[in-house]
């Protein structure tokens, strides 16, 4: 992901479904629960959901914290670490045979916390529209809304070019749904525009699948 390092302050995601519970909030559905509302292992398109053993260990579920600020836009860190803590966390990694990839996470929140997250987020989006690392990369953020899905919903995007590769751009897109209490996050690192966007097609899946595996439906 080049850049990712020095922007996101960890080396990617997991390799498959990760469960992760904080005692920092009590969640309406237990961690292991929510790994029943990840996207199903057969997808349309060629992708598949990598399989990896759970992780009850508390953090996020890259398994690692980077360091506060506006990096935490990029990747599944868009929630862990620039809103509202999440009381219960799954997460998992899915591939298309072209070689794109995604993270997808599901939280789980108390309360009014999810839509105290939806609102940091878009908040952060805001503040952060442009950061420049040392090593030269710069990245724009900005901040639309999202599909026509759940209660709420948004896709922060994150434009990337790089001092050491003129004329290179990638892109990196976390497409965030709200569903009552709580989140659908699909996001990549920064790929191609094509790539960004096969991701962001599985997005309705995922919803329909908390959905159905979680058996929550939209407030609305």
């Amino acid at each position: 992901m080049l850049a990712l390092g020095a922007l996101a302050g960890c080396g990617g995601a997991p390799a498959g479904p990760v469960v992760v519970a904080t005692p920092r909030a009590t969640p309406p559905l237990s961690a292991a629960a929510l790994r029943g509302g990840l996207l199903p292992p057969k997808l349309p398109h060629g992708w598949t959901v990598q399989q990896a053993a759970v992780n009850p260990a508390p953090g996020s579920p890259a398994g690692v914290t980077p360091p506060p600020g506006c990096q935490v836009l990029l990747g599944e860190d868009v929630v862990d670490d620039s809103a509202t803590a999440a009381g219960a966390s799954a997460s998992a990694r899915v591939s298309q045979h072209s070689g794109a990839s995604a993270t997808e996470t599901l939280y789980a929140f108390s309360g009014r916390d999810a839509v105290a997250a939806v609102s940091a987020i878009r908040a952060l989006a805001h503040r952060c529209a442009r950061r420049v690392s040392p090593d030269g990369t710069t990245t724009l953020f900005s901040v639309t809304d999202g599909p026509s899905l759940g209660d709420d919903g948004l896709v922060v995007h994150a434009r990337q070019t790089y001092k050491a590769e003129p004329g290179v751009v990638r892109f990196a897109d976390a497409s965030v749904v709200r569903v009552g209490h709580f989140l659908v996050v699909l996001s990549t690192f920064p790929v191609s525009r094509a790539d960004s966007a096969a991701a962001a097609s599985l997005v309705p899946a995922a919803v329909a699948q908390l959905e159905r595996g979680v058996h929550v439906t939209p407030s609305r």
